[in-house]
């Protein structure tokens, strides 16, 4: 008798944990068909006013939809307009999405969700104060201070019982110039999210993060090649000696350099030979 029951109870709880998820897909593609709509009408919008109040919307909806632990796998995969990345380890997903202004300015927004070491998801929404970090090569940030960008790529690295991932990203800037930007994010042991960590050696002294400038027109390599194990990027040099400096006239001179992570610091690695290497990558 104890055995039927105990069947029973199995057969309940599959009934509604499926019925529980199926209702949550049904939420989240709900969410997704709202979101698509919003990001459509910026899309075609005018006005930086009503992008904005386009754009709050949709951070409403996206707040609503990470409550659901769901949501860490549904990939909404139907926005055009936004990046959800994983990390390899499955335990960080980003969401991320750029709001265009007519001045060719951006402001980024965004949410992080981590599985924590008790496997409950947590999640954090993305401030971007860009414009108000001093020194942001050598900051250190959190989700409330953050240097904004588009993240196409995690590195996940473990050093010291610690793990680190390394994201890649992309800022469109201005009318003069784009960005891309390599960084650190872990999670503190009380599950604070940190941007940055002097872990950089490729200046005289150990930076939180690089910031690569360069002509808005160019177009810059940065990824990681598993082959090599290397952070590979576009060398960037001025167009005339004398622009040394202005970073709008910034360019890829046609080498490479590299960054390799080696008992916990990423070194600079010049020069790169990646000849016999299919460097692609955004």
């Amino acid at each position: 008798m104890f055995s039927f029951y105990k069947k029973l109870i199995i057969i309940l709880f599959l009934f509604i944990s499926t019925n529980y998820n199926m209702y949550a897909d049904e939420v989240l593609n709900s969410y997704q068909d709202s979101l698509v709509h919003y990001f459509t009408l910026i899309s075609t919008e005018k006005t930086d006013q009503k992008k904005e109040e386009l754009n709050n919307e949709i951070l409403k909806i996206f707040r609503k939809a990470i409550k659901l632990e769901e949501s860490f796998d549904f990939r909404f995969d139907s926005l055009a307009y936004v990046g959800v990345i994983y990390s390899p380890d499955n335990k960080v997903k980003i969401i991320n999405w750029n709001l265009p202004y007519n001045n060719r300015t951006h402001k980024y927004f965004g949410f992080i969700q981590y599985k924590s070491t008790n496997r409950n998801i947590l999640s954090y929404e993305l401030f971007d104060n860009s414009a108000k970090i001093k020194n942001p090569e050598l900051a250190i940030l959190n989700n409330e201070n953050w240097y904004g960008a588009l993240y196409y790529k995690i590195i996940e690295n473990k050093y010291s019982g610690k793990t680190y991932y390394t994201l890649l990203g992309a800022d469109l800037n201005n009318l003069l110039s784009k960005k891309k930007i390599v960084e650190i994010l872990y999670f503190d042991r009380k599950n604070e999210l940190v941007f940055g960590k002097a872990v950089f050696k490729n200046r005289n002294q150990a930076v939180s993060r690089i910031i690569f400038e360069f002509n808005a027109q160019s177009n810059m390599v940065l990824t990681y090649n598993e082959e090599m194990e290397m952070i590979i990027y576009d060398h960037l040099s001025p167009s005339r000696p004398n622009l040394e400096g202005q970073y709008e006239f910034y360019g890829p001179d046609f080498s490479y350099d590299g960054l390799k992570f080696e008992r916990g610091i990423w070194n600079s690695y010049p020069d790169i030979d990646v000849r016999n290497y299919s460097i692609d990558g955004f």
